[in-house]
């Protein structure tokens, strides 16, 4: 195993100063940037991994491991409070001495937050949201400590996903066998590979089901972008007798659209989300949100069940773990025996 000696001598460097680069703090002791640079490059190319163990019978790092929440400040933030909820839980009924910080990033910049510096100041990471520029960084670089990737796709580091085709598969169904017709659906740009195989598979399977294309409209992922496309629909003819929302905001925004120009739901238009926002809200809308269910706090637990098992055990060997979306019926989209 590579040790700090070892990249002091292949620098002829003091292990001092070495040591003082990994623990963060070359800044602050004044060492130059371009000897700050070579240490970790060495650390690198030596596969070198802080010994977290070691560090921990020499009382030199607290027995609560340090765990860091990567997030995206987008309008995804008001996901936080449910991921934040799932590890919450875990981290009680499962008693794990862990010490959680949250550190925001900006979409396709993650390579500005999280770097070799930054990774040595922490014992595992969760990185949630990651655009494809983000994955993009994450696949060509090494981290040397565990990381779970929340809702993406890698063979190099543990995954927690979800099962995107059938997000997209169940509502095309479901509008089928209420013999729907002239099928609509308001999206967001994409941010990751998932976003397109929903709404790939959604439209897909529509044609397979032998109805029209359907009209999609491409707005903000906000109440407020569902509600102007929401208008928008409203303007064609025929109507659409069935819309899909890639998210819940959006069909928030939706209902209050449609309920402004009279148009009834689900009479006239069926209406289904997919449901990362708060589930009470989507019960208590009027009237109440059809969703494929998104368990963020069953996922955010499973994350932190894999990175108690690596720093436990010392060993780190990626996992993928997917979870189902069940279908959940309600007012805006009821089953057959329900209408």
């Amino acid at each position: 195993m590579t040790t700090i000696k070892d990249i002091a001598a292949r620098l002829d460097l003091s292990p001092s100063t070495v040591s003082i680069v990994l623990k963060g703090n070359g800044d602050k002791r004044k060492i130059r940037k371009e000897t700050q640079q070579r240490i970790f490059e060495a650390a690198k190319e030596l596969g070198y991994k802080p010994n977290i163990q070691a560090k921990i019978l020499r009382g030199s790092l607290s027995a609560k491991f340090s765990i860091s929440l990567y997030w995206v400040s987008d309008n995804r933030i008001h996901l936080l409070s449910r991921f934040l909820k799932g590890l919450q839980t875990a981290i009680i009924e499962n008693n794990y001495q862990f010490q959680l910080s949250i550190v925001p990033y900006e979409n396709n910049h993650l390579k500005d937050i999280l770097t070799q510096e930054s990774a040595l100041t922490t014992n595992a990471i969760i990185i949630c949201n990651p655009s494809e520029p983000d994955m993009e960084y994450l696949e060509a670089s090494d981290f040397h400590i565990p990381i779970v990737l929340y809702n993406r796709y890698s063979n190099k580091y543990s995954t927690v996903t979800m099962d995107d085709k059938t997000i997209g598969l169940l509502p095309a169904q479901i509008f089928a066998s209420h013999g729907k017709k002239h099928p609509a659906l308001l999206k967001s740009p994409a941010t990751f590979t998932g976003m397109n195989i929903r709404t790939n598979v959604f439209e897909f399977q529509i044609s397979e089901s032998g109805m029209e294309r359907p009209v999609a409209v491409t707005v903000n992922n906000t109440m407020k972008g569902g509600y102007f496309g929401a208008l928008t629909l409203c303007r064609l003819a025929p109507l659409p007798d069935c819309l899909f929302c890639t998210s819940d905001s959006i069909a928030l925004g939706a209902l209050k659209a449609f309920y402004e120009k009279g148009i009834r739901i689900p009479d006239q238009i069926e209406i289904i989300s997919v449901g990362s926002g708060r589930p009470e809200q989507e019960e208590y809308c009027v009237p109440s949100l059809s969703v494929i269910s998104l368990p963020l706090e069953d996922m955010a637990r499973e994350c932190l069940r894999i990175l108690s098992e690596a720093l436990n055990t010392f060993q780190y060997v990626p996992v993928s773990i997917a979870f189902p979306t069940p279908y959940i019926a309600r007012e805006s989209c009821p089953t057959m025996q329900n209408k």
